[in-house]
């Protein structure tokens, strides 16, 4: 595992929306952060005013919208289903689950009872996040690497139906995603580049032996993460 900081070409550079935080449940911990998915949960409810035959007194039609989430993974021909609840949004990528029970989750972060966490995921470009993707472009240059499917991960607290954000560099949140069929390549080997504040990096290798598959540890907090592909 390397963990580097890039003085020169990095000085100033942060994760440009590394700052986000989705909350799904807005609290006085997370309120003034950016919402601009702050609104979307499992099941969002709408309401939609219909006025039939001109009446304005007709009562407002709820609808309710699904939103799909990418929180499940193939790996060996079984279903992974990630073991902590959130918003998983990230679909640059086929599949994607934390695997690490949330018990033992729970021991790392010395939780009490009813303490729980919640993970948010969405995707990012060098246009959403220029400064963590220039980062992850340089670092794989340097490794002789090719960048793919670029992504941000938050593992924040979760107490009282309100969610908290929370740093922890020494937990271990064991992650799996899918490769993208487009960046398989026959005998090449995988990592993830992750990237923090402060332009801060690291490189996680991948820890299974599935082809489809790259399993690192993530870290509680925010962090932006870029698959990196070697050929041998």
């Amino acid at each position: 595992m390397k963990i580097r900081r890039l003085r020169c070409l990095l000085a100033g550079l942060t994760l440009g929306v590394c700052g986000l935080v989705l909350n799904p449940v807005k609290s006085e911990a997370t309120e003034g952060l950016s919402t601009s998915y702050a609104d979307i949960s499992e099941e969002t409810n709408i309401q939609q005013s219909t006025d039939i035959a001109g009446n304005p007194e007709e009562e407002k039609e709820e609808e309710k919208i699904v939103i799909p989430q990418n929180n499940v993974v193939n790996s060996n021909g079984k279903q992974v289903k990630s073991t902590v609840a959130g918003n998983y949004y990230a679909w640059s990528v086929p599949g994607f689950a934390v695997i690490t029970p949330e018990y033992e989750l729970q021991k790392q972060a010395n939780f009490m009872i009813l303490e729980y966490f919640f993970v948010t995921t969405w995707d990012i470009d060098a246009r959403t996040a220029p400064a963590a993707i220039d980062t992850m472009s340089i670092v794989a240059q340097s490794e002789e690497a090719t960048l793919g499917a670029s992504f941000q991960m938050t593992v924040s607290r979760l107490f009282s139906t309100k969610v908290y954000p929370m740093v922890n560099e020494e937990m271990q949140v064991g992650t799996m995603i899918e490769i993208p069929a487009d960046f398989k390549e026959e005998g090449a080997s995988y990592a993830v580049v992750c990237v923090r504040s402060g332009g801060v990096y690291e490189i996680l290798p991948d820890l299974d032996e599935d082809p489809a598959t790259i399993t690192f540890n993530a870290h509680a907090g925010t962090g932006a993460y870029g698959i990196l592909r070697y050929r041998e």
